[in-house]
């Protein structure tokens, strides 16, 4: 989830969001398909049907779902190694983080299918449970990263200088205002539970900003009485100057929490990597080395 990859709801993110939706839709479709009479019988009477030696989970169809699955999660590690090395020309963030999205979520569901939506073993449990953690976890961090504003400075000195031609000195008032109330910044290397514990604080600035630099523009005192069209151009640039005020504490608490929630998205990532190997020695030793027989 870099910064440099950073979406937008509506526009391309949504067409995106859509796209990938609409592949695991037909991809989760095809597949119960294909055995739907085989995962809604219940476990004696898989035995006895005829997809079980193809579908269960040691099958020849159902371990090349967990094969394919495991490789495209894994692929996501190449994210990480993506941003470590930005400013390599590998192809822009946007891309490789939509990449890291879609092969997640297909991975995932290709490994509900390999399992066939049954885990009679302690450590397949815990691994299915690691993964959805993950992928839940990765959803969210994603979309709320999208969702987090970047306050453009150059809209609030449009708004500002617009302010000024209007109501002279204001300008100075508004950065002054701003100055002396600054964004609470909470150290990067904070436990998550520390930010989220700071997002009534935030919530706090972001509201008494808004009212500060609204009282110090209506307080600022107009160099003629104004027209119809200047008062609407007053309350225009205020409504933008207040916007910027309130979205600047939002995109500061919001990036510091999402930061750490990052952190944590990738301590769960490495955990479910460790929990891979155990799972496919654990297949191994108890049924599956007829495979390369």
């Amino acid at each position: 989830m870099d910064r440099g990859a950073k979406g937008r709801p509506g526009g391309r993110t949504a067409r995106v969001v859509l796209l990938v939706l609409l592949l695991l839709s037909v991809l989760a479709y095809g597949l119960w398909r294909l055995g739907e009479d085989f995962y809604l019988a219940d476990l004696q009477s898989r035995v006895e049907h005829e997809a079980y030696e193809s579908l269960r989970p040691g099958g020849l169809i159902g371990h090349g779902y967990g094969i394919v699955g495991t490789i495209l999660i894994l692929t996501n590690l190449l994210y990480l190694a993506r941003r470590r090395f930005a400013r390599w020309h590998l192809g822009s963030m946007a891309a490789w983080l939509n990449l890291h999205v879609l092969t997640g979520l297909v991975g995932t569901l290709l490994i509900v299918f390999h399992s066939a939506f049954q885990f009679r073993t302690p450590i397949a449990l815990v691994t299915a449970i690691s993964l959805g953690i993950v992928v839940v976890t990765g959803i969210v961090g994603r979309y709320l990263y999208a969702l987090t504003p970047r306050p453009d400075r150059a809209v609030l000195e449009q708004a500002l200088a617009s302010l000024d031609e209007l109501a002279p000195g204001c300008r100075a008032r508004v950065h002054h205002a701003l100055a002396i109330h600054q964004v609470t910044r909470i150290d990067a290397h904070q436990w998550l539970l520390a930010k989220l514990a700071a997002v009534p604080k935030w919530v706090r600035e972001a509201r008494s900003r808004g009212f500060l630099v609204s009282y110090v523009i209506e307080d600022a005192p107009v160099a003629a009485p104004l027209g119809r069209q200047e008062r609407r151009r007053f309350r225009k640039a205020k409504r933008a100057v207040r916007k910027y005020a309130t979205r600047e504490v939002v995109s500061v608490g919001a990036s510091s929490l999402l930061q750490s929630w990052r952190g944590f998205h990738r301590l769960l990532a490495l955990i479910l990597v460790l929990l891979v190997p155990i799972h496919i020695a654990v297949a191994w030793v108890y049924g599956y080395r007829w495979i390369f027989s």
